[in-house]
């Protein structure tokens, strides 16, 4: 076996040559397969001679013998030539077979970018100043007892916050006519502001009439007149429950109020502490980010853009916006230089992880792979033996030493806590 290894930035291009029986083996592996399928006139199939099969399928068996070639020997050559793609996309070409033992190609795949680490210990980073306060926890309260409040029918007029049903007939000025029953809050902004006024002060089986009441299209344009009738079904009022003992009790809070808020206060403060340390860890990687300037994979860079483009998609859609390919050109760019810092963080952290020599245990590895399957809702181990199946378990491996980087990261940081920012609200002077 000969290699010839030539490098052009990140690109590695390996010329591999190679012959004898291993060779020979192969070559006669795929003729075999193929010739199992080889359709050729005059010959039943998997009565081809070889030779025929040979002459007709050269493209396919080269390619084939090669890609089988890399299949087996390839991580062979890596570990001996000491190169380590940084994804599974491995391109292979110019293929040459000689007299059914010899093997001449070139095998493509990218590697990972050389660069110094910086000093990463006692990065300087500020967040803001966040304190629990008695306010938080009484807020928090109003509205856990909002959450669990009910409504309750009574004989009563509607007023703001009441629940009503009701029951409505609607008449075009072109005749067109619809009826239907709903529920509506009052306040909420689901009933049109002149429906809300007209019900307001009115009890269970009142109705009122409206006239000329204006129809919009989707646009808010003006479409027409309608007469509209609405009958009053029944009246609910929003009952709030008291925080007391009992309510603690009933909702699994405490035994009683005392203890129910300082669970509250231990809540709120783990929340707190939650954020902080995610905006700690968030300028971290900014910082990283902003001090390394090295070039990325491009398959990694497609990959990871790629990535970024469906979450923005996701994240429109989830705003009811449905994208347009020119509002997505137009995201490109801001989502490209993310995709960069993102990889180049990726290169620091792990850099930094084998500097201070961590690693994964295999319970770790499996309790992420069990966090994982619970957050997709299915089985840990059919999880496992799904990303076993697509080579993902490395994959999942190096985002647990990555996290245990940025944690040393977070450790290491001088943080200062800076009040948040007073908004003004003074009136501004006005040259005279």
């Amino acid at each position: 076996m000969n290699v010839v290894v030539e490098a052009n930035e990140l690109v590695r291009t390996l010329t591999i040559e190679d012959e004898g029986e291993k060779v020979k083996n192969l070559i006669e592996e795929v003729v075999k397969e193929i010739s199992k399928v080889a359709s050729v006139p005059g010959f039943r199939k998997g009565n081809v001679p070889k030779n025929i099969v040979k002459a007709k399928y050269k493209k396919e068996i080269q390619e084939e013998v090669a890609r089988n070639y890399v299949n087996k020997f390839l991580p062979e050559i890596l570990e001996k030539e000491n190169l380590k793609p940084v994804t599974q996309e491995v391109y292979f070409g110019d293929v040459k077979i000689e007299n059914d033992e010899k093997i001449v190609f070139k095998v493509s795949f990218e590697v990972a970018p050389e660069f110094e680490l910086k000093p990463y210990e006692g990065l300087e980073v500020e967040i803001t100043k966040l304190e629990l306060k008695d306010e938080d926890v009484e807020k928090y309260i109003k509205n856990l007892l909002e959450r669990n409040a009910e409504y309750q029918t009574q004989d009563k007029e509607v007023e703001e916050g009441d629940l009503v049903k009701l029951k409505y007939h609607i008449v075009s000025d072109k005749g067109e006519e619809e009826e239907d029953e709903f529920e509506a809050i009052i306040g909420s902004g689901t009933l049109r502001k002149e429906i809300e006024e007209a019900i307001k002060g009115k009890k269970a089986s009142d109705k009122v009439e409206l006239e000329n009441v204006p129809l919009y299209n989707e646009k808010g344009e003006e479409i027409g007149k309608a007469k509209v009738e609405i009958q009053i079904l029944e009246v609910k009022k929003k009952i709030v429950p008291e925080f007391n003992d009992e309510f603690v009790k009933k909702i699994g809070l405490g035994e009683n109020v005392e203890e129910a808020k300082n669970k509250i206060r231990e809540d709120l403060q783990k929340q707190i502490e939650n954020i902080k340390k995610q905006e700690v860890q968030q300028k971290i990687l900014d910082k990283i980010a902003s001090e390394y300037d090295f070039p990325v994979p491009a398959s990694l860079l497609e990959m990871e853009v790629q990535n970024l483009a469906q979450r923005y998609v996701q994240q429109l859609k989830s705003y009811g916006i449905n994208p347009n390919a020119d509002m997505l050109e137009a995201a490109r760019e801001g989502i490209t230089k993310t995709a960069i810092n993102n990889i180049r963080v990726m290169f620091v952290l792990t850099k930094i992880a084998e500097k201070e020599g961590l690693t994964v245990s295999d319970e770790e590895l499996d309790r992420e792979i069990e966090r994982l399957a619970q957050s997709y809702q299915t089985n840990p181990a059919e999880f496992k033996e799904y990303l076993k199946e697509r080579n993902l378990i490395e994959g999942i491996r190096s985002d647990i030493l990555r996290q245990k980087a940025l944690d040393i990261l977070t450790q290491k940081a001088n943080i200062k806590e800076v009040e948040p920012k007073q908004e003004n609200t003074q009136p501004e002077e006005k040259n005279g």
